[in-house]
């Protein structure tokens, strides 16, 4: 089965539902102001996303992200990246590099419900770093990027 734009968007917003997006932090792409589309298409216009059909943003920052049907674009008001879904390698909380670092975090140095923080790992082994609002808005967005991984990569 060939996986459509349209078939990877309507996946992303079943799989936001499951998690009651959005939220006062995220958002559809598609249910945003006008200004608030134009502002955000400037850094997408040429990346050839696909749908963009989620916006995730924090509280009293300038960080945000969008995750479209083919790529995932993130910044602030100085830049932005993307990266293809069918690029990232490997998916993990924060910038855990070892098994002691890893062991750290999941024992308690870091509450779960304060990880903020999703590191990509690119097929090249670059790291990226996307953001979303600590808590259901973050696990949200990392249960949704897995998804749309394995759809890109099937």
């Amino acid at each position: 089965m060939q996986k459509t734009d349209e078939y990877i968007a309507s996946r992303l917003v079943w799989k936001a539902e499951q998690y009651k997006l959005p939220t006062e932090y995220s958002f559809y792409f598609k249910n945003i102001t006008q200004k608030k589309k134009d502002y955000y298409s400037e850094y997408i216009i040429n990346q050839n996303i696909g749908i963009p059909t989620l916006l995730l943003t924090q509280p009293n920052s300038t960080k945000w992200t969008i995750i479209g049907t083919r790529k995932i674009v993130w910044g602030d008001t100085r830049k932005s990246e993307s990266l293809l879904f069918s690029n990232i390698k490997k998916i993990n909380t924060h910038s855990l590099n070892s098994k002691e670092e890893m062991e750290e975090v999941f024992n308690g140095a870091l509450p779960k419900m304060e990880w903020n923080e999703l590191t990509l790992t690119k097929k090249s082994d670059e790291k990226a770093i996307v953001y979303a609002l600590k808590g259901s808005d973050f696990f949200a967005m990392w249960n949704i990027i897995r998804m749309v991984w394995q759809l890109n990569s099937q």
